[in-house]
């Protein structure tokens, strides 16, 4: 039972940080990369950085069921495995989403303002799930 809740505790820990820093990470690129062309530009990075914010905090709280059905499923992936394949399918879900809410012509037009935040979760995956952190317990 303690054992459960540290788990689910680290599981909630780990999903804030990567919340925070792919969101942190993709604004940031977003705004050297509007930054370089017109410096009046960066407003539009960090709107851009508040709506990706806004829906990747909807998708959050899927995150626990997301891997306890993987973990019931697929019990032999390591966590950094499952983290990847579900930061993957949140991208999916979350273009799928501003696609269906946001006045977006084209898949590829949200791609280049979206592609930022799918490098920044999966560096942060990386990260929170690299052979490192295992010496780490938390």
């Amino acid at each position: 039972m303690v054992q459960q809740l540290l788990s689910t505790y680290s599981t909630i820990r780990r999903t804030l940080l990567l919340w925070l820093l792919s969101n942190f990470g993709g604004t940031l690129w977003l705004l050297i990369d509007f930054s370089l062309d017109r410096l009046n530009d960066y407003s539009i990075a960090l709107m851009v950085g508040l709506v990706a914010a806004i829906v990747s905090l909807s998708i959050v709280p899927l995150v626990l069921p997301f891997f306890a059905l993987m973990s019931s499923y697929y019990s032999g992936w390591s966590r950094r495995s499952m983290a990847l394949a579900g930061i993957t399918a949140f991208y999916i879900l979350a273009n799928q989403l501003l696609l269906l809410l946001m006045p977006i012509d084209s898949l590829s037009s949200l791609l280049a303002l979206s592609l930022p935040y799918l490098g920044a979760a999966l560096l942060t995956v990386l990260w929170l799930y690299g052979p490192a952190a295992s010496r780490y317990k938390s």
